[in-house]
């Protein structure tokens, strides 16, 4: 009897501070609650100790040895409908966190999350930390939390409906996407740069960018989500190697002088060593606790940086050169800070709510993808200097030598006839180098492997289709077509059958073209364009269909196996009104293309730009 009256007058006096809560609730953000620390295992050992509970709201929190975090959070329903929310714990890397539920006088309901945790096992799977509740009519509500975490605990709770909860995400995601997509585009441009130039400092700012990309999305609780939810251990020590392995990434690029740094080449191997020694380092750091892996990663990566700075002030690079880089390893050294910060205590709240860190990591990806296409840039001028002085002295000395024979003309009329001989053997060489270009030319239009013009010939091909259609006002048409699930035929059958089945796709495109100037492209992998001057969106629609049926009727045969494939397709049909804008066609067809995808594949759909909403 007397447990049951300390139950009921503590949850009176937490209905007191209680958060009133009713149908039109939408959110509270900054949720204030109280906590106290206590050497209680259960809820129960808890509330019979009667805990000494302490006003909070988004301050670190630092429990005694020995002893854990409680919180609790009151809430009063006083309308008469039951009232969904969700208890937003704004700190995605928190360790254990278990929560009691309880209405009223009644039992309690326990939820267990946290980082300790496999994805699966959360009430709700999504990248933050939420505690779905349901609040009944006209009672009182107190939710518990136990919290075990590495170091400090900073605790901001948020309290939302999950209709507005959906729509922040959906904004909150839209934002930081943008942000995320921009990073990725600069990792795609460096390895596109890379395959094309082979220069391995583009690799390297591959890399580095790659590091930056996953430690943001670690951070945000987007790797735990969609990487490796199942992965316990990376996510709790992701954080440590992710920092140590993209301070690490600035030796490669340092190396490649496109980073000031203080050793000259003769010392470059020094670099290289430091490199091993903080990757055996970050390696061996692993085996550490939690929190003291964590502390050791931010205190190495804050040294490695002071380093960068010091190397950089005493290099004899440039004065302007010199300030651009020691203000990017001081946007580098402000993002580890900040976030050594919150591990530290040192400051509270929602720390994805300020986007410090992603916005310094967005501008180290664009000041890295900079230096690198400058330094490919100073080398190919560099080269192109060079063979022009080559070139100007191989003319000078024909300029001589021409002289010379010009001299002799009358007195060696051998070596007149000479060379006479030798000039024509040149201009033979001439018309066969000539030759030689033209097929290199027609080599450069056209795919290796599928024979059909490429990519590089479409972007030309395309603006003056572009302007011939601006300039006439006809319609211009144009058809993007994928081989639907085509990665399933290199699964299923190797990659040597999805090169025969990109093959036997381009034949078919090409028998339905019937008009010399329609023509198909491959625009990548295995995706290709079809451009239709002078055609209408009927026609345009009615080709592409039969392709699609052609398509889905033909059987290939590779290596004993046959193999079926459909494709769909995107089309867009206007008269172009904006010649610097060529590429707006590509874009909307692309655009019908996804639909076409989205709705099932095997499919044609028409973009027109009305349908956007």
């Amino acid at each position: 009897m007397l447990w049951r009256w300390l139950l009921l007058w503590l949850c009176l006096s937490g209905a007191v501070q209680a958060l009133e809560v009713s149908a039109e609730f939408k959110q509270h953000q900054a949720l204030s609650y109280q906590y106290t620390f206590s050497q209680a295992d259960t809820i129960q050992t808890l509330l019979a100790s009667d805990p000494n509970w302490q006003s909070g709201q988004r301050q670190p929190l630092k429990p005694p040895a020995n002893t854990q975090a409680w919180i609790r959070v009151s809430l009063h329903n006083p309308g008469p409908i039951e009232v969904p929310l969700l208890l937003s714990i704004d700190n995605n890397l928190l360790d254990k966190i278990t929560a009691y539920i309880r209405h009223d006088d009644a039992s309690f309901l326990t939820l267990a999350l946290g980082d300790a945790l496999p994805l699966m096992q959360r009430p709700i799977k999504h990248e933050a930390q939420l505690i779905p509740l349901e609040l009944p009519a006209q009672s009182h509500s107190q939710v518990y939390l136990q919290l075990s975490h590495h170091g400090t605990l900073n605790i901001p709770l948020s309290l939302w409906h999950p209709i507005e909860y959906l729509k922040y995400k959906s904004k909150f995601n839209l934002v930081y996407g943008i942000l995320a997509g921009f990073i990725l585009a600069m990792i795609a441009i460096n390895f596109t740069l890379y395959s094309f130039t082979r220069r391995r400092y583009f690799l390297h700012g591959t890399l580095i960018i790659g590091l930056f990309w996953l430690l943001i999305v670690h951070l945000y609780g987007f790797g735990y989500r969609y990487l490796y939810g199942s992965s316990v251990w990376l996510q709790q020590y992701g954080q440590s190697l992710l920092v140590m392995f993209s301070t690490l990434a600035l030796i490669p690029i340092q190396r490649s002088k496109a980073l000031p740094n203080l050793l000259p080449i003769k010392h470059d191997r020094k670099l290289t060593h430091l490199l091993v020694l903080g990757l055996i380092l970050t390696l061996l750091s692993q085996l550490l606790p939690l929190t003291q892996a964590t502390f050791a990663a931010y205190g190495m990566a804050l040294t490695l940086v002071l380093g960068y700075i010091v190397c950089t002030l005493r290099s004899r690079y440039r004065r302007t050169t010199k300030i651009t880089a020691l203000l990017i390893y001081l946007i580098l050294l402000l993002t580890l800070s900040y976030q050594f910060g919150f591990e530290l205590g040192l400051f509270g709240g929602a720390q994805l709510d300020r986007p410090v860190t992603y916005i310094c990591y967005l501008i180290l990806s664009l000041y890295i993808s900079f230096v690198l296409t400058r330094q490919f840039i100073l080398e190919r001028e560099k080269h192109i200097k060079t063979q022009q002085h080559k070139l100007a002295r191989t003319q000078a000395e024909d300029a001589l030598l021409k002289e010379k024979l010009k001299l002799q003309e009358q007195a060696q009329e051998e070596l007149e006839n000479s060379i006479d001989e030798r000039t024509f053997e040149l201009q033979v060489t001439l018309r066969e180098l000539e030759e030689k270009n033209h097929e290199l030319e027609k080599l450069n239009m056209e795919d290796p492997m599928t024979k059909v013009k490429n990519r590089r010939y479409f972007d030309k091909r395309l603006m003056m289709e572009v302007r011939r259609s601006r300039r006439e006002q006809t319609t211009l048409s144009l058809i993007i077509l994928d081989i639907d699930f085509f990665k399933k035929v290199n699964d299923n059958y190797g990659h040597l059958a999805g090169d025969h089945t990109i093959c036997a796709f381009a034949r078919l495109i090409e028998k339905h073209l019937k008009r010399p100037h329609d023509e198909v492209f491959r625009y990548g992998g295995e995706e290709f364009v079809i451009l239709l001057p002078n055609t209408s969106q009927e026609g345009a629609l009615e080709l592409a269909e039969q392709i699609r049926q052609a398509t889905e009727a033909h059987e290939l045969k590779v290596a004993g196996h046959h193999i079926k494939f459909t494709t769909s397709a995107g089309v867009y049909s206007a008269i172009a009104q904006n010649t610097n804008n060529p590429t707006l066609f590509t874009d909307l067809a692309d655009k019908g293309l996804y639909m076409a995808k989205q709705q099932g594949r095997n499919r044609i759909c028409i973009y027109q730009p009305k349908q956007e909403t």
